[in-house]
């Protein structure tokens, strides 16, 4: 029966400096050849460079309110963090994907053939390699682009930053539209019910009141006035009379909310602030030929440690 041989590591058998006294010259030959090689594979890798965007967010992110040029004290200028995360939910939307993608041909620039198998799937997570958009330790948005051609980085990056507000416009004007043509709708009926309230009054008004008619147009009755009024006229005025303020007063909110509905669907309003334009850069940010000679070196030797370490164990236990 053939007998089971188990391989015990020892302690003085992985000894890295016995190790390397022993074998000190295969360790050198061996970090000499691979300083070599992964120098000169480093120069193979195509350089990529970095440029990068920051801004910051504007009120009209969060407070709709400043369509009519109304703002809050609560309002933040800047570092917003809700306004933030809008910005940089836009900033991973397909609209500015495809922007790119069409602008700068993004398929044949990144080297995938338009026959490709899965062309969009290598596409995606080229961009999502080489496009960053983060938020900062102050809320402010930092848009980072690599890539092989540093003019190209710098552009990029800043049309990006530029095409929030276009996206963010777009959003808005079609909400806008949208609210305009549900709130014209309602508008256009709440003016014919007061119209409709108004010509009864006009046809049941009592004669001689006009003066007080005309007053419940512009201020509406005190209940000291009501109650003058209740023993002047007959119910059925004062309540039509109660009835058109009501609905006059609804009309009025709905003439505010349209106007506001009516300008989001026609006004452009920035959405950022740019604080640093992408810079065309003089230095490769990628690689760093150094860190990858350095890794690749130490880590072979010791790879080689331990493989030597183990064909020493192995031999020790089979003598």
């Amino acid at each position: 029966m053939k007998s089971t041989e188990t391989v015990y590591f020892k302690p003085d058998s992985l000894n890295l400096m016995n190790l390397g006294i022993k074998y000190w010259r295969v360790l050198i030959i061996t970090f000499l050849a691979v300083v070599i090689i992964s120098f000169v594979i480093s120069f193979t890798i195509t350089p990529l460079y970095r440029s990068e965007a920051v801004l910051y967010p504007t009120t009209n992110v969060v407070e709709s309110q400043t369509l009519l040029g109304i703002q809050t004290k609560a309002t933040a200028l800047f570092g917003d963090e809700t306004a933030t995360e809008k910005v940089l939910q836009i900033l991973r939307s397909d609209k500015i994907k495809d922007y790119l993608v069409s602008k700068y041909n993004l398929i044949k620039h990144y080297g995938i053939g338009e026959h490709k198998k899965y062309k969009y799937t290598l596409l995606n997570n080229r961009i999502k390699k080489y496009i960053i958009s983060r938020k900062t330790q102050y809320n402010s948005i930092e848009i980072s682009v690599l890539d092989s051609d540093p003019v190209i980085a710098s552009a990029m990056a800043n049309d990006i930053a530029l095409q929030i507000d276009t996206v963010f416009n777009q959003i808005v004007k079609e909400a806008g539209r949208k609210s305009f043509i549900a709130v014209n709708n309602s508008y256009n009926d709440q003016f014919k019910r007061v119209k409709s309230l108004e010509d009864s009054l006009q046809v049941i008004i009592p004669k001689g009141s006009s003066s007080f008619y005309q007053g419940s147009l512009k201020a509406g009755l005190s209940n000291s006035n009501w109650g003058i009024a209740a023993g002047q006229y007959s119910p059925e005025f004062l309540r039509l009379i109660n009835m058109f303020e009501t609905e006059n007063e609804n009309l009025s909110r709905l003439r505010s909310r349209l106007s506001e509905a009516k300008m989001a669907a026609e006004q452009d309003l920035p959405y950022i602030y740019i604080i640093n334009t992408a810079k065309v850069s003089e230095k490769k940010a990628l690689p760093q030929r150094s860190i990858i000679v350095i890794a690749s070196s130490f880590s072979t030797l010791l790879l080689l440690l331990f493989i030597l370490g183990l064909s020493d164990s192995v031999v020790k236990d089979e003598k």
